[in-house]
C-alpha cells in the first residue's frame, strides 16, 4: 500500500484492540452521546487523549443513503467525529449494494481497517436490503470478535439482531406489524435480542409513539410474533448501552434507561447502572435449554462462533474477489497497458495511482507485461 493511502496515514504499534459494542437509542451526535464516544475513543487510544487522532473511524452511510440530503448528513458526521472528536474519520460510502466493485471494495476496506465503526439513523429496512448480501455483517461481527468498536444508533442498531422491525413501513405506510430477518450479528457474542431504539419516544403529541414510534398496541402485536428464544432489548433516546466484551460488563450511559423485556415482563436498568454481560445473554433466552443456548454459554460455543465468522469472512472475501474484483482490476490493468502503449502516460498513471491507492500491487515486467496482486 502506498504512503499516500488513506488507510496508512500513521505508523502505529500493533496491539490487540479492546472489543466494544455500543448501542444508542438516539441523539448519537448530541452532547451526552459525545461523552460516550470520547470514552470509547479513549479506550481505543489506550487512555491517551493525544492519541485520539491515531484512532481511525469509518462512518457507514447506508441507512440514510437513499435520502436526497445524504451528502449533507455525511458532512455533518465527518464534522462531528472528525473535527469535534478528533478522529481520523472517513465515510465508508455504501449507499447501494450494487455499487461498482471498486466503490464496494473501498467501503469494505475502510470498515475493515477502522478501529471505530459507526452507523446510525435512516431506514432499517433499507439498510438491511443493502447489507444482507454484502460483507457488512461479517465485518461487523469481526469487530466484536477480534477487536475494535462497533457503534450503532437508531436504524443501524435495529438491524443487528436476528430479527428487525420495519419501522417506516409499519408507522408510516400502515403495514401490519411483522419482523424482517435481521443481520444476526449479535448472536456472534451470544446476545439473542431484537434491538428497539427510541424506546421511550414521546414525539406523538396526541398518540403513543413509544417503542420506536410503534406505540403499545402495535408493539404488543409484534412482540407476540417474536421467536420464543429471543427477547427485546429496548434503548431509550439519548441513551447508550456500552458493552465491554472483554470485561464481560455493560454500562448504561445517558439520560434514560435500557429495558430487557421478555413475554411482557421488563427489567429496567437505569443510567449509570452496570450489569454483567451474562444478563444480556441469558435474560432473553427461552426457559427450556436448547443446544444453541448451551453452545452460546460455553467456552466451546464462543470458540465455534469465532471460527464460523472467520470462515464466513474468508469465504465471502475470496468469492467476491474472484467474481467481482479480479475481472475489474484485470480490465483496468489492460486499459493502463494500452494507454502506455499509446503514449498517454497521464491516463496510465492515474489508473495506476487509483489501484495502488486501494492496496493493489502493480508490477511492470521487462517485456512490457503487467501483473497485479490484491491486498491480503
Amino acid at each position: 500500500m502506498t504512503a499516500g493511502s488513506s488507510f496508512a496515514r500513521h505508523t502505529r504499534t500493533v496491539e490487540k484492540k479492546p472489543r466494544l459494542l455500543v448501542l444508542i437509542g438516539s441523539g448519537e451526535m448530541a452532547a451526552q452521546m459525545a461523552r460516550v464516544h470520547r470514552s470509547v475513543i479513549s479506550r481505543l487510544a489506550n487512555g491517551t487523549r493525544a492519541d485520539h487522532g491515531l484512532v481511525r473511524a469509518a462512518i457507514l452511510d447506508t441507512p440514510y443513503g437513499f435520502q436526497e440530503n445524504a451528502d449533507a448528513l455525511s458532512d455533518d458526521a465527518l464534522d462531528f467525529f472528525g473535527r469535534r472528536l478528533g478522529l481520523d474519520a472517513t465515510i465508508a460510502s455504501l449507499r447501494r449494494a450494487d455499487a461498482d466493485p471498486i466503490s464496494r471494495a473501498t467501503a469494505y476496506a475502510a470498515v475493515r481497517e477502522a478501529d471505530f465503526v459507526f452507523s446510525g439513523p435512516g431506514s432499517p429496512s433499507y439498510a438491511l436490503s443493502q447489507w444482507a448480501s454484502s460483507e457488512v455483517p461479517t465485518l461487523f461481527a469481526d469487530k466484536l470478535l477480534n477487536g475494535g468498536a462497533l457503534v450503532v444508533a437508531s436504524a443501524a442498531a435495529l438491524t443487528l439482531g436476528r430479527v428487525t422491525a420495519p419501522i417506516y413501513e409499519i408507522y408510516k405506510a400502515g403495514d401490519d406489524p411483522r419482523w424482517l430477518p435481521g443481520l444476526d450479528v449479535l448472536s456472534a457474542v451470544g446476545i439473542d435480542a431484537a434491538v428497539i431504539p427510541h424506546w421511550d419516544n414521546t414525539d406523538g403529541t396526541n398518540h403513543d409513539t413509544r417503542y420506536c414510534f410503534l406505540g403499545q398496541r402495535r408493539f404488543e402485536l409484534l412482540e407476540r410474533q417474536l421467536p420464543e428464544d429471543l427477547y427485546v432489548l429496548g434503548i431509550d433516546e439519548h441513551t447508550a448501552l456500552v458493552i465491554d466484551l472483554d470485561a464481560g460488563l455493560a454500562t448504561v450511559r445517558g439520560r434514560g434507561a435500557v429495558t430487557i423485556r421478555r413475554d411482557g415482563h421488563e427489567v429496567v436498568h437505569a443510567s449509570g447502572q452496570e450489569l454483567r454481560l451474562d444478563r444480556l445473554t441469558s435474560d432473553g433466552r427461552s426457559r427450556r435449554v436448547t443446544s444453541r443456548t448451551r453452545e452460546a454459554q460455553s467456552e466451546n460455543g464462543q470458540d465455534l462462533a469465532r471460527e464460523v465468522v472467520a470462515l464466513r469472512s474468508e469465504a465471502s472475501t475470496l468469492e467476491k474477489r474472484s467474481a467481482l474484483v479480479d475481472p475489474l482490476v484485470t480490465e483496468l490493468v489492460r486499459m493502463r497497458s494500452e494507454a502506455r502503449a499509446m503514449g498517454v502516460y497521464d491516463v496510465a498513471d492515474r489508473i495506476r495511482d487509483r489501484l495502488t491507492g486501494l492496496g493493489i500491487e502493480i508490477t511492470d515486467g521487462p517485456e512490457g507485461e503487467t501483473t497485479f496482486r490484491l491486498p491480503d
